[in-house]
This record gives C-alpha cells, structure tokens and sequence, in this order.
C-alpha cells in the first residue's frame, strides 16, 4: 500500500489496475485477445522526454502518438490548465458564444501563419478537425453554386483520421477493411510522393512531374466540377514518415488550382515545429485554402483542434446570411485554449523551433546519412524532428514487417521508442530533445539493428 497525496492510504494494488483494465477498458488499435493474454503496459509517470513503464525510464522517440512536442510535465502548462479551470471550467461557442481565451487563440493562429489563415474554427481531435474541413468545403462549393462538389480526393498511404470519413480518406487498407470502407464513390485515392517504394527509379523532378500528371488524369476521370478538395499531408506521418521530392507539394496544388478544387493541408502532426518551421506548408513553401492542426496545439496537455480558413474561403462563408449548422460541445474550449495559448509560450519563448533546426535535425541527418549505409536500411530518412528507417530486410511484405517489429522491440528493451509501421520504423521527437539525447538515441537504434540482424 502506498500513502497518496491527500495522505491517506491508497489500497489499489497493481492487479487490480491490470484486473480492471483488461476486463472493462475497450482499447483502440489492440488486439483484445493478445490484451487478455499479456496484459496493458501502463505508464506509470512522465517527465521531459522520458517515459517512467515498470520502473525503467525510456526516451519517448515517438512523442507520445506524435503529439508531446514540448515534452512531458511542463509547469507552464499545468498552471495555465488549473487557473482557467478555475476561472472558466467551460464554456460552448454556440450562437455567437464565445470566451477570452479562444479569440486570443484564434488571433495567435492567425498571426503563427503570418494571417495565410484567417479564421479558425475549433474542434478537439485531428479526427473531428478534418471533418470539419469536409463540411467546410462542402458549405463552400453550396454558397459558390456548386453543390455538385462531393467527391474527395486523397492519397495512397495517408492517414486523415478515425471518424468514417477520414478513415475513408486514409489510404491504408489496414484501416479499412473491418468497416467496408473507403467509400468509393465519395472518395478517390491518388499515388503519394513515396519516391523509395513508388519511385520506380524516376529522377525526383520526373516522378514529380508523374504524380501531377496523374493527379491531373484522376481529376480528368471524374470531372473537376465533381471534386471538392484534395486533402495532403504535408509528410504522411502513419504512412510510413513520407517525405515528399522537392517541388511535389507545388506542383499538386498547381494542378488543383487550374481545376479550382480546394487544398486541404492535414498537419495534425506536422504543425507547431516539428519540421523547424511553426508549419509544415511554410517549410515547404506551398499555400493550402485550409489547414487542420491538433497534437502539437497544446502538446496534446489537452484535447484541442482546429481547422483554419483562407480569406479565399472565409469570404465565401461570410455571404452566408444563415447560422453555420455544425459544431461539437467543446469547440474553442477555455481550458484548451489557454493550455495551447501557454503551449505557444513555451515553443517560442524556450526558442524550440532554434533548437529542432541548429541541434535535432543536424543530429538526426548524420545519423540518417550513416544508417543509409547499412545493409539491411533501404532508405533512412529526416526533416526536422521526423525520422524514418526503410527496411529491405526480408522478400515479402510479412518478413520487412516482421523485421522491423524486432527492431522495435530490441530499441524499446535497450529504452528507446520507436514506432513500427510495416516496413519502416519511425521517430518523431520532441522539439526539446537534446543534440545528446540524439545520439543517445540513435546509439541504441543502431544496437537494436545489430541485434536483430545476429
């Protein structure tokens, strides 16, 4: 038995945590037969970049689920949440509702993304926020006159959500086939830039010039007075850490300007620093109609996202002499809002976005050009924080799956995570991960490599 902080005797003991989790907690993405058979991994604490599982502490290289930017148990965070409990527990944003916290958060947006974005609606998940964006674009094409605008365009390997939708808008079949989806006749899948497995050999400059001209033949297919948006990740994250060929992201949103068919940049994980610039689209140099962030906006202290609008778009929805019928309880949530407004803080006034350009990525990039050389890595990867090995390890999907899912598991019982997504193991770091931390890191993957190779 242990003394809690109130100072009395907390008679929980840990199979009964583990009792009550097995029998009543319905996990996402877990197999509930290998759940009863071992058991939950509980996280018993967090601080920095380490995490506390049975004792040991690990470097978390994954964030969290790519979400943790500024790191585990910041202050400034933990007071910013309990002052505006405190003041404003909640507050809705129904009929012109509004609170302090979140116009302040909604001018700081705009200000982040030097006002390319001018409006910001407000929603909890990356899921929810890029829903809202189809309904968005939806309501625009009907205030344009075009209601005959339904139809979404994705790509191969991008991941946009769990709502049926976004999974439909996700391009890996893993999370399709248990509900019947996608759904074909409202969404359309087009190649990614994944240059590695995709490529076929192509220079970069000739595959890019591939994708957009495929892009063009499905948007001639269906008919650009059909489609809504076209919806990118900047870096397709669950994919597999794809990091497009210089000039992709212009050259597609080139195509989809001539037709006038909306950009949707998903940057749930690549937004607020993990690429050294605020945004993933300003490091790439390319100009979405919307942007969709969550994870990082409050480092994910708080469950917060949002969806920002173009003057393009936004004056298009200011004709509308009606109310805008959608929104969830806990849009522009005070609590959220000021956890994101101090999340902010901290990324800026600690200089974070400095830190991931003079000391991660320079770190990671070395470590990258290294790994490169191994014979069992086909292509090591990193921008930013991100990172990605490519294995080539085995002749069948299964053995490169199988192979690196052994890498992960040597790198996590030497302290280190890392996530397994088929072929590829991928990292993403927080923004306050040190240059030492690094190769610290890096040292024990290139152990866990080793190990998994004897």
């Amino acid at each position: 038995m242990a003394e809690n902080q109130a100072g009395t005797v907390d008679t929980i003991s840990a199979a009964d945590y583990l009792s009550a989790d097995i029998k009543h907690h319905l996990h996402p993405v877990t197999n509930p037969q290998t759940l009863e058979h071992d058991g939950p991994t509980f996280i018993d604490g967090a601080e920095g970049i380490h995490l506390d599982i049975h004792g040991q502490k690990i470097i978390d290289g994954v964030s969290g689920l790519g979400c943790v930017n500024i790191g585990y148990g910041n202050e400034k965070l933990c007071q910013a949440a309990y002052a505006e409990m405190k003041q404003l527990s909640y507050s809705h944003c129904f009929v012109g509702v509004s609170n302090q916290k979140a116009a302040l958060l909604s001018r700081k947006l705009a200000e982040l993304t030097n006002h390319d974005f001018e409006k910001f609606f407000f929603a909890s998940t990356g899921s929810d926020a890029n829903e809202s964006a189809v309904k968005l674009a939806y309501y625009y094409w009907r205030l344009k006159g075009q209601s005959q605008r339904k139809i979404l365009l994705a790509r191969e390997y991008a991941y946009h959500g769990n709502t049926v939708i976004t999974t439909a808008l996700t391009g890996i079949p893993h999370y399709h086939f248990q509900f019947e989806l996608p759904l074909n006749h409202l969404v359309q899948h087009v190649g990614a830039p994944y240059a590695y497995r995709c490529g076929n050999g192509l220079s970069p400059e000739d595959f890019v010039r591939k994708l957009a001209a495929d892009l063009e033949a499905k948007i001639t297919e269906i008919g650009a007075d059909k489609i809504a948006a076209f919806f990118v990740e900047p870096i397709q994250g669950a994919g597999g850490m794809i990091m497009p060929p210089i000039g992709y992201l212009q050259a597609v949103q080139e195509v989809c300007n001539r037709h006038e068919i909306l950009v949707i940049a998903d940057e749930v994980v690549t937004g607020f620093g993990k690429t050294g610039s605020m945004f993933a689209y300003q490091h790439y140099g390319f100009k979405p109609d919307m942007i969709t962030m969550a994870k990082g906006i409050t480092s994910t202290y708080f469950p917060l996202s949002s969806v920002g609008v173009s003057k393009k778009v936004a004056d298009v929805l200011a004709t509308a002499n009606e109310e805008f019928v959608h929104g969830f309880t806990n849009c522009g949530h005070p609590v959220g809002a000021a956890v994101a407004l101090a999340n902010i803080e901290v990324i800026e006034e600690n200089h974070l976005l400095d830190n991931v350009n003079n000391n991660i990525a320079p770190a990671l990039a070395r470590w990258m050009e290294k790994f490169a050389k191994n014979a069992v890595v086909g292509e090591a990867r990193s921008v930013g924080v991100l990172a990605a090995l490519d294995f080539c390890r085995g002749d069948s999907e299964e053995e490169l799956t199988a192979f690196c899912e052994r890498v992960g598991n040597e790198a996590l019982g030497r302290g280190l995570i890392a996530r397994p997504m088929g072929p590829v193991l991928g990292m993403t770091f927080p923004l306050i991960t040190t240059a030492e931390q690094i190769e610290e890191s890096m040292k024990i993957l290139e152990a866990a490599i080793n190990a998994a190779v004897a």
